[in-house]
């Protein structure tokens, strides 16, 4: 299955945001404490075939192939971005595949990608579901 989804992306490094606020307890509540525990891992080994150019509508259109090397079934997201790399948040455009069977692939293809920014140049990145 494949779904498409616009999502803010910051490109550059990732600042954490600790929580803020006081309480008179000595023992913090530790289901309110945020999750660190990570849904999904890099996988940039997972994507060939990978072209990126904007048409003559000056849209741009992303394509490639997906491919899972585990024992597996397993899910990746693909978020494709068009503009400068400056750490600013900017729309991006996120592909859902799911449920690709082990040793399988499945294409990718994205289109009507607005470049953000200059200079436009097209950056993905891809990673994949963990258990």
């Amino acid at each position: 299955m494949r779904r498409s989804v616009l999502l803010p992306l910051v490109l550059g490094l990732a600042v954490g945001v600790g929580g803020c606020g006081g309480s008179s307890d000595s023992d913090p509540d530790p289901s309110a404490a945020p999750s660190t525990e990570a849904t999904a891992a890099a996988a940039p080994e997972a994507l060939s075939e990978f072209t990126c150019a904007p048409g003559q509508d000056g849209l741009w259109s992303a394509s490639g192939t997906i491919t899972n090397t585990s024992d597996e079934a397993e899910s990746f997201s693909v978020d494709v971005y068009v503009g400068p790399a400056d750490g600013q948040e900017r729309p991006v455009n996120r592909t859902e595949l799911e449920n690709v069977q082990p040793g399988g692939s499945a294409p990718l293809a994205v289109s009507g990608l607005s470049a953000q920014g200059d200079p436009a140049t097209c950056h993905v990145r891809v990673l994949r579901a963990l258990p």
